[in-house]
């Protein structure tokens, strides 16, 4: 192996309907991106030079969908894959914000569409294991109280 490396973020977007449900933004790459084109994830970015995981979370959220998000919350969960091109191990720490239902999202050109999925259908638009498990995370560990019921 020739490193170890994090260069990048996942973060995590959800909100709570009226009917006291959550749901979980997904965005689909743009058929034009190079790589993983048409695949739905959350929202992801590389860290840039000096900043910290965080921030990073931060302007990519801002980047991705619009949303100006003031405090990032870090989910427990570190996902990582290998990367052959540079034989690098990558770990990607992980990020959620909560978000009124009413906020509007401006998907960047990197996207081609967004939704709003509970649990399930979320879960079933994601592709990668990192991603799963980083939402899977997110709602158990974050989202959930000591008596089972989902925030």
């Amino acid at each position: 192996m020739s490193g170890l490396a994090v260069t990048m973020i996942q973060a995590y977007i959800h909100r709570r309907t009226a009917a006291g449900d959550t749901e979980y933004l997904l965005l689909r790459r743009a058929a034009e991106e190079k790589l993983y084109p048409l695949l739905w994830q959350m929202v992801t970015g590389r860290i840039e030079a000096g900043e910290a995981a965080i921030e990073a979370a931060k302007r990519e959220i801002r980047e991705e969908t619009g949303i100006r998000a003031a405090e990032v919350a870090v989910v427990p969960y570190v996902a990582s894959f290998y990367f052959p091109p540079d034989d690098s191990i990558h770990h990607v720490p992980v990020f959620a914000v909560e978000v009124p239902e009413d906020t509007e999202i401006q998907i960047s050109s990197e996207h081609s569409a967004f939704e709003w999925l509970d649990y399930a259908h979320a879960w079933q638009r994601l592709t990668f294991p990192g991603h799963r498990e980083g939402l899977r995370i997110l709602r158990e560990y974050v989202l959930t109280d000591t008596t089972g019921t989902t925030r």
